[in-house]
């Protein structure tokens, strides 16, 4: 919602652009896993909580953060918001190991991809959705910032990685490139006000790119009073969220625990697993778009099923060139979802709501990353069994979201885009 007559396309392409590559805050993590043991070591005389809290209390610490920012994206001007949570994240990773000191490197590290990350994400998701106005269109630049994201934190393990080969405090370096996207976000983001103040005066669209964008929205159906219990359209979904990704993340973060107990490949084939997942949520979120054309909010059920199939095969096969094939499948099911309800999550509030319903979803994303590994440690202690033995459970756990949510989508009262 930008003023139309002061911001030329050139500017809005920038801006997009800036977004788009702000969300290596979200992937900054990436820059931590190839000197995670190197950490461990340089702090051994520490004690280990704080040393974990660094290493993995970023993606807790910044849920509230991304609370908070959701509220705020609806009563304030989100380009403040963005360059606020970007600047957190810039600074705290550039200097986050300037001293060597274990409170300090907690301390950064929560403030970068803990904070920063809690306010950016959440910040980028909701100018997305000022930005598009058109569900379709909405849907490809979510993809496509999915994708970028993705992109993004290949290169930044793969950078961080070459780069500590020289010692590991020299994988920070990699965060030197946050600062051109900074000064891009000052520079070319316009301002996006709260929806009812500036939908009291703007009414115009702006051309992006290759088509309209609709830049400064025209007033929606959406608008006006808002009722109080306005969230309850919002627990689904965010229940939805919450298991899906419990599971998904159970292949993505703990993929290691599966390569060890079937025995099939060592550090360097785990780290190639991961990168093809990534990869294959890049290609999945960029096509995205022409899928939710056709499909339109029907698009997260083949993403459910890939998911549910890739659990299945894995758990049985023993080949290495199968489980990369079904990682790739994973990757290409979780990039339909994510794109899924972060975009539906938008549509179905007020639009003076959507800023916290990004945050909820988000939250519920991020508390699903934690809740993870210990769903899978404590059913293989309590079971006996192997991750893999308890893959096939967690497909047809995955079968049975995919069938609910098809039978709750298919209830008299829902209402259908």
């Amino acid at each position: 919602m930008a003023d139309a007559s002061n911001v030329s396309r050139l500017r809005l392409a920038l801006s997009l652009v800036a977004l788009f590559l702000s969300s290596m805050c979200t992937m900054g993590d990436l820059v931590i896993s190839p000197i995670v043991a190197n950490v461990y070591e340089a702090f051994a005389d520490s004690p280990l909580w704080l040393v974990n809290l660094g290493i993995t209390g970023p993606a807790l610490i910044g849920l509230p953060f991304g609370l908070v920012a959701g509220y705020l994206c609806d009563h304030a001007d989100k380009r403040v918001i963005m360059i606020v949570g970007f600047l957190i994240f810039t600074l705290s990773a550039v200097f986050g190991i300037a001293y060597d000191n274990v409170l300090y490197f907690v301390a950064m590290r929560l403030l970068a991809t803990g904070v920063g990350w809690g306010i950016t994400n959440t910040a980028a998701f909701a100018i997305l959705a000022d930005m598009f106005s058109d569900d379709e269109r909405h849907a490809r630049y979510v993809g496509w910032y999915n994708s970028c994201m993705s992109v993004l934190g290949a290169i930044l393990a793969s950078v961080a990685g070459y780069l500590a080969l020289g010692g590991w405090e020299l994988a920070y370096e990699t965060y030197w490139l946050a600062i051109p996207v900074l000064i891009m976000l000052i520079a070319f983001l316009p301002a996006f006000p709260p929806r009812e103040a500036a939908e009291k005066v703007l009414d115009e669209t702006l051309p992006i790119a290759e088509a309209s964008v609709p830049v400064e929205i025209k007033p929606s159906s959406r608008v006006g009073s808002v009722s109080p219990r306005w969230w309850v359209v919002l627990v689904p979904l965010t229940m939805q969220v919450f298991f899906v990704a419990l599971f998904y993340y159970i292949i993505l973060y703990l993929i290691g625990v599966y390569v060890a107990d079937k025995g099939i490949g060592d550090e360097a084939y785990i780290g190639m697993l991961t990168s093809v997942l990534t990869l294959s949520t890049a290609a999945g979120s960029f096509v995205f778009g022409f899928f939710y054309k056709r499909m339109a909010n029907r698009v997260y059920i083949p993403g459910l099923a890939a998911i549910a199939l890739a659990f299945f095969v894995l758990a049985w096969t023993d080949s290495m060139v199968i489980v990369a094939a079904m990682l790739i499948v994973a990757g290409l099911g979780w990039a339909f979802y994510f794109c899924f309800f972060y975009t539906y999550c938008t549509e179905i509030v007020p639009t003076t709501k959507t800023g916290m319903a990004t945050s909820v979803v988000a939250t519920s994303n991020g508390l699903a990353v934690s809740a993870s590994s210990q769903v899978l440690t404590y059913s293989m202690a309590v079971t006996g069994f192997a991750s893999y033995e308890l893959y096939p459970t967690f497909g047809a756990l995955m079968v049975l979201i995919l069938v609910l949510s098809i039978l709750w989508g298919a209830l008299p009262f829902r209402k259908h885009k």
